[in-house]
């Protein structure tokens, strides 16, 4: 959607210009910043081990949680560059983040060793706990971070690649 109106937007402006629209940093950048994308969502199943305050060697309880992971890019980090001569243009993608962590609170369920564990606050301390467990584990797995990146070089040509196309079907895309 984007990428559709920054073309149009282009093309009425060379059809009122006498010259053609041509392939500019300015203009790429307005087809690419969209600030934060997730361009990877993965469904986490995990299991909290929340332990004693008072005895860390003492496991009050365990709760098991449902949540989202999304990664992506910051699109705004994009670094473009054009090399006219040999008509091709550059895009270095900046590094994949983790962009949302999201637990379902009613998938929650307890295992109780310490039953005074299980007070008013339980939902939102183990809430904190799943929080802090997902984020842990999300940023051990390399495969997110893999797909993520897959999908950003994927989105950014698709986005990039029908307008360059457009004007000058000469130049080359290369994203890194």
């Amino acid at each position: 959607m984007i990428a559709a109106a920054a073309a149009v937007g282009l093309t009425s402006k060379g059809a009122e210009k006498s010259e053609p629209p041509t392939i500019s940093i300015p203009t790429l950048e307005k087809i690419l910043y969209v600030s934060d994308l997730s361009t990877y969502e993965a469904i986490y199943n995990g299991v909290a081990k929340v332990v004693n305050p008072n005895d860390p060697q003492k496991i009050d309880y365990y709760v098991s949680y449902d949540a989202t992971v999304k990664a992506g890019i910051d699109f705004e980090e994009i670094d473009i560059s054009v090399d006219d001569a040999e008509k091709i243009i550059s895009l270095t993608l900046p590094d994949i983040k983790i962009t949302e962590i999201t637990v379902d609170i009613e998938s929650m369920d307890y295992i109780f060793l310490n039953d005074e564990a299980n007070t008013e606050t339980i939902s939102e301390e183990a809430y904190e706990h799943c929080i802090a467990d997902v984020t842990h584990e999300s940023n051990r797995e390399s495969t997110i971070c893999e797909l993520a990146e897959q999908n950003a070089q994927n989105i950014v040509e698709a986005l990039i690649r029908p307008f360059v196309s457009s004007l000058d079907s000469e130049y080359k895309l290369k994203i890194d």
